[in-house]
């Protein structure tokens, strides 16, 4: 749910519901992070599970441990694991997937908490993986960004962004590491994105390539290269914009020119 001047707030706004389409979410149990319930749906559905259990009086075992929840006085946080999704019978799929492989893992006693060791994210996971209402909200109520007419290059930086994130981990996040080609030595602009909106923007002053003792480097892989920069306040005002209207459904390139070889945008 989302607040608004002290409010709560039990649904999305008109434009979000429209980019939404399908989408399969989750509830979770804000006292230990312990997902509780996967579902699918349209619209406002994901809301409607604390609206019944307030209004209601049907007993179950989901409805009783959100009214323990919000008798604590804290909220259920609510979760979009997939949306854009075209039809109700993919929606379907997912989200028996999902259900199918939690209760799998929780029968065999398996714990993912030490992380998966994939190098590359899931799918277009950057505008429709997972991300709290309120980041869905935030994309797609966020303004759409000016015309880019610099010769910068949009970092798609993975799901780890959070308003509380330090700016030096945005900055690491962004500068490296990616498989760029030489056009990349024309760009004066890094623009970190994560969930379709633009973060931060960064003068680039120079390039090098991953090395031995930088992160994630691995003997014999892919060139990759990072930037060495700093925050570029002249760029300010498109902090916070939206550029998914840049991005192709699906579209799973982590990067993006904002211009073409030897030509910058008019």
């Amino acid at each position: 749910m989302k607040r608004n001047e002290g409010k709560v707030v039990q649904r999305f706004p008109a434009i979000v519901e429209e980019k939404l389409e399908w989408y399969v979410y989750a509830l979770v149990d804000p006292r230990d992070g312990r997902i509780f319930y996967i579902g699918k749906g349209k619209g406002n559905r994901v809301f409607a599970h604390a609206v019944n259990a307030i209004d209601g009086d049907q007993i179950t075992e989901k409805l009783e441990l959100i009214r323990e929840i919000l008798s604590t006085g804290r909220e259920v946080e609510t979760l979009v694991l997939r949306h854009g999704i075209a039809n109700e019978k993919t929606a379907y799929l997912i989200e028996s997937t999902l259900i199918d492989f939690s209760t799998s893992l929780i029968s065999r006693g398996v714990d993912l908490r030490s992380g998966l060791t994939n190098l590359v994210a899931g799918h277009a996971s950057d505008i429709f993986g997972v991300m709290s209402t309120n980041d869905v909200i935030a994309q797609y109520e966020a303004p759409p960004a000016p015309k880019i007419k610099v010769k910068g290059i949009l970092f798609r930086i993975p799901g780890m962004w959070t308003l509380a994130m330090p700016a030096t981990e945005l900055y690491e996040a962004t500068r490296g590491w990616w498989v760029l080609g030489e056009r990349r030595n024309e760009a004066q602009y890094g623009f970190a994105v994560n969930k379709g909106v633009i973060r931060e923007v960064y003068k680039i002053e120079s390039w090098r390539k991953r090395t031995s003792g930088d992160r994630e480097f691995v003997a014999g892989e892919r060139a990759r290269w990072g930037f060495n920069g700093e925050p570029a306040p002249e760029m300010a005002h498109y902090r916070n914009t939206s550029v998914v209207h840049l991005f192709k459904k699906g579209a799973a390139n982590p990067t993006m020119y904002t211009y073409k070889v030897g030509k910058s945008e008019e």
